[in-house]
């Protein structure tokens, strides 16, 4: 014969689901929470384009000291060798 259910049955078993039901309810908050923290911390297309920019600005200024520095280089070198260079 199938045990009938009373009703400090039902009161435990919707505990056990309440209580499951908050700790997933908080798992879920701490989710939506850490996706937010992450959201926060990333930039927007428009600041990494703008960044991307500047570190571009950044490279051909640096290749173009190279440029310099690698002329005065070369120069000090004919100097050395040819003598003064008369323009």
């Amino acid at each position: 014969m199938a045990k009938k259910t009373t009703l400090d049955d039902l009161a435990v078993m919707l505990t056990k689901q309440g209580k499951e039901v908050h700790e997933l309810t908080q798992s879920v908050e701490h989710v939506v929470s850490a996706v937010g923290n992450i959201e926060e911390k990333m930039g927007t297309k428009d600041q990494l384009i703008a960044l991307h920019t500047q570190v571009n600005s950044i490279e051909r200024q640096l290749r173009g000291m190279r440029h310099v520095k690698l002329e005065d280089r070369v120069a000090a070198i004919e100097e050395e060798v040819f003598g003064e260079a008369h323009a």
